[in-house]
């Protein structure tokens, strides 16, 4: 008897969808480009915003259109009558009061959140923590009613006083929940602070290179430069801010592995800047324009090639919708420029720092080839980075199935089958 071949390998569905993420974007940007005009010395309020407005729009779509709510992976029940427990969601909103508990100590023990920086985000704190408080007592009894498992990790760490004063110890699954939920929330209250503070400042810098642009000089490149990053960091905002559920946007599990934390967050201040300026300086000052100002036909292609690059980073996180985030898994984006690769942002922006640093032009050899190896480490950091990813989304069976499939469809397929090293290999468990 012949034998039946298997069945092609398909791409799955994006968890979102990139052609409508594209078209909230243009809409937050107008709406930003209207607020710098009319308020332009308030760019962290202008930007925070027009992340809203992206958010509500994209929601919106999510609901209504692609009905994620709907997904079974949103883990929600919708076959009949929703059934929350007073007593239950309680439990869950002291939980809540904990998670809150933790991250308020972690921001007043480190000196790193005691100073100016941070002010933007402080101030956001307070105009947008107040409605949220409000809201949460309503959306955790919806949500407890539908649930189709209620005792989530709210509920879990919740309960622990409870049970340490009546001496019992929470159970290996409970204290897996408890762990997930707080390496979640530690994702959140590290990152939001800081998107908060960065999409503000590219606001303020893209505004003031729009300003520039009738001086000429970097000008055209300084606001692509910065309005490439206001995109990026704005679906970088919704994406940590919106772990919700309704979308099935939620957080499924946090990174697991020491590795994996560590190569992520050494990515981000303050731990990129102690890393670079006491270990990987591949920058001495020599910049890329300078270095091409006599050949403007070199310059402009430099120029054309490196927004390019940059244009792909941010559309790699307008990709993501709401569910943009670093160590955690909350749904397979296989579409936009992950159609083409497993990692757009990771190549786009490391070879963007060869274009912009130029490491390979130092006053003498010595200084270039160190700039070179220095350079050449940190990306080797986002290889490490790309391969825990991997192996982390490697528990989701969709995920390893986009990834197969890019082993033979992606743009560096062909390079794929000459470097092996390079291709994706599923764990045994998630082998399809």
């Amino acid at each position: 008897m012949p034998e039946i071949p298997a069945q092609p390998l398909q791409r799955p569905t994006s968890a979102s969808r990139f052609g409508f993420n594209c078209l909230a974007a243009v809409a937050g940007l107008a709406y930003l480009a209207w607020r710098q005009t009319s308020s332009p010395n308030t760019p962290y309020d202008n930007g925070l915003t027009a992340g809203l407005l992206i958010a509500v729009l994209i929601g919106l779509h999510e609901h209504f259109v692609l009905r994620s709510h709907r997904n079974p992976s949103s883990g929600l029940d919708w076959d009949g009558p929703a059934k929350p427990d007073l007593r239950r969601v309680l439990v869950k909103l002291f939980g809540l009061g904990i998670t809150l508990g933790l991250i308020g100590s972690a921001y007043a023990l480190f000196p790193e959140y005691h100073g100016s920086f941070y002010q933007p985000f402080w101030r956001a704190l307070r105009v947008y923590g107040i409605p949220m408080l409000i809201a949460a007592p309503f959306y955790f009894w919806w949500l407890d009613g539908r649930l189709r498992e209620p005792e989530d990790g709210y509920w879990q760490l919740g309960r622990l006083p409870w049970l340490w004063l009546r001496g019992q110890v929470p159970s290996a699954e409970s204290r897996r929940l408890i762990v997930n939920h707080l390496a979640g929330w530690a994702v959140k209250g590290f990152f939001v602070p800081l998107m908060t503070v960065y999409v503000g400042q590219e606001v303020r810098g893209t505004h003031n290179a729009w300003l520039a642009l009738p001086h000429g000089g970097y000008s055209l490149f300084e606001f692509l430069f910065h309005l490439t990053f206001t995109v990026d960091l704005l679906f970088c905002v919704i994406g940590y801010a919106m772990t919700l559920r309704l979308f099935d946007a939620h957080i499924r599990w946090a990174e697991p592995t020491a590795l994996g934390w560590m190569v992520a967050l050494m990515c981000y201040q303050p731990f990129f800047s102690l890393v670079e300026n006491q270990y990987l300086r591949y920058e001495d000052g020599i910049v890329w324009g300078q270095w091409l100002a006599g050949l403007p036909g070199a310059k402009f292609v430099w120029a054309l090639v490196l927004v390019s690059l940059l244009a792909i980073y941010a559309l790699s996180t307008v990709a993501f919708g709401l569910r943009f985030s670093n160590l955690t898994a909350r749904g397979i984006i296989t579409d936009g420029p992950y159609r083409y690769s497993k990692h757009p942002a990771y190549l786009s922006k490391n070879l963007s720092w060869w274009l912009i640093s130029i490491p390979f032009v130092a006053v003498s050899p010595a200084v270039a080839l160190s700039n070179c190896l220095h350079l050449l480490i940190i990306n080797g950091v986002y290889f490490l980075r790309a391969r825990t990813e991997e192996a982390h989304l490697s528990r989701d069976p969709t995920y390893v199935r986009y990834a197969l499939w890019i082993n033979e469809h992606g743009l560096l397929s062909g390079l794929g089958r000459k470097l092996p090293m390079l291709r994706y290999k599923p764990p045994a468990a998630a082998a399809p």
